[in-house]
């Protein structure tokens, strides 16, 4: 039944699309009027929000043809959006898939607040339940992607994280959420989260508040 609906309803649209009168090119253009729209895949942008906002752009309009113009502008009024897809479901069904971007902490510079996304752009501070819950970054981020991505290839629990500390002698403090802190070292701050995570496996773990790694091939524990 679905293959004969299908069927149809090309042919139907091969012979309107096919012919110059411009009376069945409206009646195409009515056949097809948008009159559901579904939101799809949102992870952190309020979905109620999006709705109207492709409600108000998109309801009525025809489902052959969507405004590039309103799809950019949905886009850059939302920087967290990464890129948009939609799947047209004949007559009137429109669904919307939104992929967002992946953003990994708060920026806090200069009385100024930025989400920072892996990728490295900065999206403006915008009150969200879910991203307030990121580590937050306190003073130049210099160097924080590649710190980041080797805390996620050692699976280090970035989720226990509370903040990070910029130094301007060009080194980071770690503050984890039962309020322990990592010193890194200016150089070589790789072996240090290695020998970190390999003690953070064991029980003695728990003795310690600070792990610092400052000195070069020691590790002080208080």
């Amino acid at each position: 039944m679905r293959k004969f609906t299908i069927t149809f309803f090309l042919i139907l649209l091969a012979i309107i699309l096919t012919t110059f009168n411009p009376n069945n090119f409206n009646i195409g253009f009515n056949l097809f009027k948008i009159n559901k729209i579904e939101i799809k895949n949102l992870k952190v942008l309020d979905k109620k929000k999006i709705k109207n906002l492709f409600d108000k752009e998109f309801s009525e309009s025809n489902l052959l043809v969507l405004d590039k113009k309103k799809i950019d502008k949905i886009a850059r009024d939302n920087a967290l959006i990464d890129y948009i897809e939609f799947r047209k479901i004949y007559p009137s069904k429109l669904q919307v898939i939104i992929y967002e971007k992946k953003t990994i902490a708060i920026i806090n510079y200069k009385q100024n607040k930025f989400y920072l996304t892996k990728d490295g752009e900065e999206i403006e501070y915008f009150k969200n339940a879910i991203l307030e819950k990121l580590p937050n970054i306190f003073g130049k981020q210099k160097n924080f992607l590649e710190i980041y991505t080797t805390m996620s290839q050692l699976n280090f629990p970035i989720s226990k994280i509370k903040s990070f500390y910029y130094f301007e002698i060009g080194r980071w403090d770690i503050i984890l959420e039962n309020d322990k802190i990592i010193k890194l070292p200016v150089e070589n701050f790789i072996s240090s989260l290695e020998n970190f995570m390999k003690l953070y496996q064991k029980i003695n773990y728990e003795k310690y508040s600070v792990f610092d790694y400052r000195i070069k091939d020691q590790l002080i524990l208080n």
